[in-house]
């Protein structure tokens, strides 16, 4: 009696792990290096391949409930990083962890004049 109610458990386990929806999402862990903040977003210096950094400039108004992207400030020891989200092969939301303490190395300031113009886009071309 125990083996035969052991065994129905075990089968409607393993039916309902295979029955589990997948994600229709593909996630991707940037490391970043360095943050800078500016009035129209930030840029965002991360590592692409093993020795080498590129840039993405990430608009301010994808920062809002719903836009296409997140802010999350924490004291982690893993932080900096950015977790970028694609559906059906194209960019669709991202999420950046950074320290909250914005005094910390891993933040800057960008420059006005540096900015300028470099906010606009409304998709995300990443190097790797």
């Amino acid at each position: 009696m125990k083996r035969a109610t052991i065994f129905i458990v075990l089968v409607a386990f393993f039916a309902c792990s295979l029955a589990a929806e997948t994600s229709a999402f593909y996630p991707v862990r940037i490391d970043v290096v360095k943050v800078f903040s500016h009035s129209d977003g930030y840029k965002v210096v991360y590592r692409k391949g093993t020795s080498d950094v590129a840039a993405v400039y990430l608009p301010a108004r994808w920062f809002v409930p719903g836009g296409k992207a997140e802010l999350v400030r924490a004291n982690d020891a893993s932080f900096p990083y950015m977790s970028v989200f694609y559906k059906d092969g194209k960019f669709d939301h991202l999420r950046l962890y950074v320290l909250y303490d914005d005094k910390d190395l891993t933040w800057g300031i960008l420059s006005p004049s540096e900015g300028a113009g470099k906010f606009g886009s409304e998709e995300l071309k990443l190097e790797f």
